[in-house]
């Protein structure tokens, strides 16, 4: 009587050991697959996203969240201005000097500006521009340096920006005749090749990287005598000491490098690199937050600094946004939520104070001061206007509404620097007398122009400078996508309006010597005096960048997809 087996009896029943090795088979190849698909994704069209977090508004008004085709086009016009003269005049150096067009090597040689800039003309669709950018790139030989280079700003200029392209590309952003299969494959390999040379940073008994490195020799070394010599009260230290920022600020560039290579080395280097700060076992008197400078060799800290500005801030804005760039199951994204809340509460209790009134200005205002020892220091830098956009990002995201509350009063004081100077345009940092708690503050206004200033706007400037540097306009970004406020928009074309007015030089945008003085018949002669010739290539990857994208439909490069480098560079979330 015939049956449904058609063989009789099955070959696993007559061969055990055969099924065993065949499901065995099977399982492997699964587990590879899966393996190989998540540590380096093949997405290449970004509509296929999964939607990675839910941080920005969505309860839009009347079209609101669509773009400003006018005022983008205002800024994209900056950029193409921006690239043209530097193309023109200093094409392969790091940077032009946009008053004289002549040009600076201070970033190891690479054409800082060309990589840096490279994910802001991506996001802009200046595909012409872009092209002649992944030329250069792709030809440029990463691994020798023409001096001992700096790994912080190496990883967040140029390691950032690299990978920053890689992804753009694999989600779909840029055109696949810009960026081919096979040119996407050797930015990843200019990439890898970079990352590689600046291992030997990371080579120190605590995984605290070394200041510089030393590219001919494979080593990491301490800060070269010109610092010394650029900064006479840089105290010495035994061994070489290094600021949280420093140490704390690539875990997002090397993890987003191991996701598409599938090499662990990155992520365990950076994430080695931030240990001694994230289960820092040195008490400090504050949750959350470090003491520094840090001494690489034993963690220990060699001062009691504690602040967010300057040198400190990016380790405690990769704080919030590894929970965000990381997959949700990962090992220890509870304990850097955690302790980007505690220090995000520290900062609000320690060390944000209001301003008391002046006699010409009553209003009050929020501002960041910095402690060092017992000493409470009145003083805010433009760095610090970070802060607000990062607060805000972690308050949507951990559900924290007075976090919310405190980011946006932070980023109306960084409004009010800007908005009260003839320029419209903020110092590089400032003082306030605080209303409560300090009756004889660190910093008090001591010269006539001090003295004026703080009784007309409630501050006074304790360096005029404008650098071009993007913190505000940051923030502006972050404030305009979660909030959703019109108003923050309209403060964003405030201070791009009066950039392209006081900073457009013949060359580029230069720095201003002093935001209260801004036009050229305060300076006699012809009036260059008013600049700095200089324009760092921060200027086109993040303060052209943010400004733009304030400007376009707020789905381009959305908060629930990509996180933010602290230079301005996009990493995928794969959530």
């Amino acid at each position: 009587m015939p049956t449904f087996r058609r063989w009789g009896k099955s070959r696993f029943q007559k061969n055990p050991e055969s099924s065993f090795k065949l499901l065995a088979a099977v399982l492997v190849i699964t587990l590879y697959l899966l393996i190989k698909e998540f540590s380096n994704p093949t997405l290449r069209n970004s509509k296929t996203q999964n939607l990675g977090a839910r941080i920005q508004h969505t309860e839009w008004q009347n079209g609101t969240d669509a773009a400003d085709e006018d005022k983008a086009a205002s800024v994209r016009r900056a950029m193409k201005y921006t690239f043209w003269r530097y193309r023109e005049n200093a094409w392969g150096y790091d940077d032009i000097k946009p008053v004289s067009g002549g040009n600076s090597t201070t970033r190891n040689g690479w054409g800082a500006f060309i990589v840096d800039s490279a994910s802001t003309l991506a996001l802009m669709g200046l595909w012409d521009e872009l092209a002649l950018s992944v030329e250069h790139i792709v030809t440029t030989d990463f691994t020798t340096a023409q001096d001992l280079v700096d790994p912080f700003e190496t990883t967040i200029r140029y390691l950032g920006g690299l990978v920053s392209l890689v992804d753009l590309s694999d989600a779909g952003m840029i055109p696949e005749n810009i960026i081919t299969t096979e040119t996407r494959d050797t930015i990843l390999g200019q990439a890898v090749a970079l990352a590689n040379s600046l291992a030997p940073a990371y080579d120190t008994p605590t995984g605290m990287p070394w200041p510089r490195v030393n590219f001919t020799l494979a080593e990491g070394v301490p800060d070269p005598p010109e610092i010394y010599i650029e900064n006479p009260d840089k105290p010495r230290f035994m061994n070489p000491v290094i600021g949280p920022a420093r140490t704390g600020s690539s875990i997002l560039e090397n993890r987003a490098l191991t996701r598409l290579t599938g090499d662990p080395i990155y992520a365990r280097n950076s994430t080695l690199a931030w240990t001694p700060l994230v289960w820092n076992k040195w008490i400090t008197p504050w949750k959350g937050m470090v003491d520094a400078p840090i001494d690489i060799m034993t963690g220990e800290p060699a001062g009691r600094q504690r602040h967010w500005d300057g040198g400190h801030d990016s380790y405690y804005e990769y704080l919030v946004k590894m929970t965000l760039l990381a997959p949700p199951l990962e090992n220890y994204l509870g304990t850097y939520k955690k302790t980007f809340l505690d220090a995000a509460f520290s900062l609000r209790e320690h060390l944000a104070s209001r301003s008391a009134p002046s006699p010409d200005h009553t209003m009050q205002h929020l501002y960041i001061g910095r402690q060092d020892a017992e000493w409470y220091l009145n003083r805010q830098g433009h760095l610090a206007c970070f802060a607000p956009g990062t607060i805000l990002l972690g308050s949507k995201f951990y559900n924290e509404p007075y976090l919310r509350t405190f980011a946006l009063a932070l980023l109306e004081g960084c409004h009010h620097t800007y908005a009260s100077t003839p320029s419209k345009i903020g110092p590089e940092s400032w003082s306030w007398i605080p209303k409560f708690g300090f009756d004889d503050p660190i910093y008090a206004p001591n010269t006539d122009r001090q003295m004026n200033e703080w009784k007309t706007h409630g501050f006074w400037s304790t360096d005029a400078k404008f650098k071009g540097r993007p913190e505000y306009v940051e923030s502006l970004f972050y404030a305009w996508r979660i909030a959703g406020e019109p108003r923050y928009r309209e403060w964003a074309w405030e201070a791009f309006s009066a950039m392209e007015k006081h900073c457009k030089a013949p060359y580029g945008y230069a720095q201003l010597a002093d935001v209260f003085q801004p036009t050229a018949k305060e300076w006699g002669s012809n009036g260059e005096d008013r600049w700095i010739d200089a324009q760092e290539s921060f200027w086109a990857a993040e303060t052209l960048k943010y400004l733009y994208l304030t400007f376009s439909n707020a789905d381009t490069a959305s908060l629930d997809r990509w996180v933010f480098s602290t230079e301005g560079h996009l990493f995928r979330m794969i959530r």
